[in-house]
């Protein structure tokens, strides 16, 4: 089917005159020609012109990736909190008192604004589900963003999400997440954030302005700006319009786990279109400063983040080069796997072998991160004594909703059979651990559950059996890992190809792609999310296919991110638009399609959409509704391929 002109031009005139769009060639990688440390390439860490800038703040205060706040130096801030509550406290339980941390920025450097966070959010604030104005009102009178115009705001979403608990500690739960929108301030086109530089003085050093139509992600879809109330540790609804607070049940050995409430105030904008602009911090500024961000819309409230300015050869040498001397840590994360060769002559693996593989994580000047054979404690991470490296972290997640932190390792295939799971309770097409892929640091290594835990060092082996039952052809395995250094937030997933069985190649099965139409230039997906070039795009569902909202299935968020964004310019019934097959259109479920359509089959399906992990048989929300009342026809009003 061609694509008519009128989308070719919405697509090139959504993005910067610089990206030189060429729709007509589609099939190209999109790692375009130039691009590199011989080219100015913003998003290539210290081998580009620029290093992105992420700034993130936490009730008041600014935060680090890693938990820690950033209390107020010896600068000039007017306002900045004495004392700063921490995002990484565990509700109803006492402090931990970590540690504060220092957000150094390198001098003599050139940033650009790549992220800023702030967010403003009530533990128990509001508790009774029947009043949720009393949310609004506060997002009006007194939140952080009291002062913008909240006219015309009203609640767009109202959805329940599935949380699998930690193994031992925790039980498996739902959340009801109620989202509001559309105020006036959110139409507003051409405000801005002003970036300013400040020595102690409060003296302004360099300063750059930023559109807010420039950053690319903002919806709360995507997980970046919300404003929401959360229900959260209890279970599902018992019928519809159910509105009671169902507790969870007591467990012995298990800890108190009572129902809780969470409103939210996040803006967060990520992903500079126009990396450009960039600012450089002056070789002569060296101490205590800050970063001040003015929002047009909220011109005598800024956001102070104290920020320590220290010059290259001044930091700490805490890595190491290639003969183990210590050396100053560079920017970027490059993750590496050295995997052990298969033990037979033929060159590949069998069913049945043991697979190991060694985890190697380096900066962007090749050193390593870390000691040879050995990663650093959830401690060590906590109290920014990693050089950057991020774990998981349960309490950040579950209070700042934002999950992408998490380092793994994971494989799957035989590539060509890597097709989606419609119900993640069924391991059909394709091979992959059972197990969320968090197998190289427990997901509970920074929580205070096990004090040995959350100290120990982390080994660099991972090792896995393949069963005897795989299927022969290509495997893939990925390595993600994400790092916080000097002001610059990060994250790269690098593939890994293997052969079992048999030394024929095989490929992904092609059915879902086109991603490069869009994602090209500053706005490839080399740039975004978790840094996986285009050419994998198949590969996602390799971490992406488990049942827990924690980890997202890739049919649901796909959809939604997109479908939901007032920046996807296709039309939102055009099926061609990713999908490159028919058949790969046609398996319909409750979970999939409501997506988009939020009140689909009103209740008739209710207690479907709330089958739980240990309900195996159907009907359940993953069901294939193809096989149903859905098998004569494809959907009528959807654009699908036609071969």
């Amino acid at each position: 089917m061609n694509r008519p002109n009128l989308l070719t031009g919405a697509l090139c005139a959504l993005f910067l005159s610089t990206l030189g769009c060429n729709l007509l060639d589609v099939t190209d990688p999109e790692n375009a020609t130039g691009r590199g440390a011989r080219a100015f390439d913003p998003y290539q860490s210290s081998n580009s012109g620029a290093i992105r800038l992420s700034l993130q703040m936490y009730n008041g205060c600014a935060s680090m990736p890693n938990g820690q706040v950033v209390m107020k130096n010896t600068g000039v801030m007017p306002g900045y909190p004495e004392t700063c509550e921490s995002p990484v406290e565990i509700d109803g339980q006492p402090p931990r008192n970590l540690p504060p941390g220092k957000l150094q920025i390198i001098t003599n450097t050139d940033y650009f604004l790549n992220q800023l966070t702030v967010m403003d959010v009530r533990v128990n604030l509001h508790n009774d589900p029947t009043r949720l104005g009393e949310v609004v009102s506060w997002l009006r009178n007194e939140s952080r963003f009291k002062k913008l115009d909240w006219r015309n705001v009203g609640q767009v979403d109202d959805e329940w999400l599935f949380f699998e608990g930690t193994p031992g500690a925790t039980q498996d739960y739902w959340s009801r997440r109620v989202y509001f929108d559309n105020a006036n301030w959110r139409n507003v086109k051409d405000d801005a954030f002003i970036i300013e530089v400040l020595d102690r003085d409060g003296t302004v050093k360099a300063k750059e302005r930023y559109l807010r139509s420039e950053f690319i992600a903002n919806t709360p879809s995507a997980g970046h700006s919300r404003f929401a109330w959360h229900l959260e540790r209890v279970l599902p609804p018992a019928f519809p319009g159910d509105t009671s607070i169902r507790p969870l049940p007591v467990i012995p050995g298990f800890p108190p786990e009572p129902p809780l409430t969470r409103s939210v105030a996040r803006l967060d904008f990520v992903g500079s279109t126009n990396p450009f602009k960039t600012f450089r911090i002056p070789a002569d500024l060296v101490g205590d400063g800050s970063i001040r961000v003015t929002w047009t819309q909220m011109e005598d409230d800024p956001f102070y983040f104290p920020v320590e300015f220290v010059t290259a050869q001044g930091a700490a040498s805490t890595c190491y080069d290639a003969n183990n001397n210590e050396v100053r840590c560079g920017f970027g994360i490059d993750p590496h796997l050295k995997m052990v060769a298969p033990s037979g002559p033929e060159g590949y693996y069998k069913p049945g072998d043991t697979l190991d593989w060694f985890v190697d994580l380096r900066d962007d000047q090749g050193n390593r991160l870390h000691k040879p054979d050995e990663l650093p404690s959830g401690m060590d991470v906590l109290t920014d004594k990693a050089n950057g490296l991020l774990y998981m972290n349960i309490p950040y997640y579950e209070r700042t909703t934002e999950v992408d932190s998490i380092p793994l390792i994971t494989f799957a295939g035989p590539l060509n059979k890597m097709r989606t799971r419609g119900n993640p309770k069924v391991r059909e097409h394709y091979y992959s651990p059972d197990i969320l892929p968090y197998s190289i640091v427990n997901e509970t290594a920074t929580a205070p559950l096990n004090t040995a835990e959350i100290t120990q060092k982390w080994g660099t082996r991972y090792r896995s059996t393949l069963p005897t039952n795989v299927e022969a052809g290509t495997y893939v395995a990925l390595i993600k890992w994400n790092r916080y250094f000097a002001g610059e937030r990060v994250a790269k997933i690098r593939p890994y190809f293997f052969q079992v069985g048999t030394d024929e190649r095989s490929s992904y099965p092609g059915r879902v792609g086109n991603c490069q139409i869009c994602h090209r230039g500053v706005l490839s997906l080399d740039n975004l999310r978790h840094g996986l070039p285009v050419d994998h795009v198949e590969g996602c569902k390799s971490c992406h296919q488990y049942e827990t909202e924690r980890g997202n299935r890739i049919q649901v968020f796909i959809h939604k991110l997109h479908v939901r964004s007032p920046r996807y310019p296709a039309a939102k019934n055009d099926c061609t638009m990713c999908h490159l097959t028919r058949e790969s259109t046609l398996r319909p479920s409750i979970d999939t399609c409501s997506t988009c359509h939020l009140s689909m089959h009103g209740d008739e399906f209710f207690a479907s959409r709330f089958a739980s992990k240990a309900e195996i048989v159907e009907p359940n929300r993953f069901g294939n509704c193809a096989q149903a009342c859905h098998v004569d026809a494809a959907p009528k009003l959807h654009i699908i391929p036609e071969n």
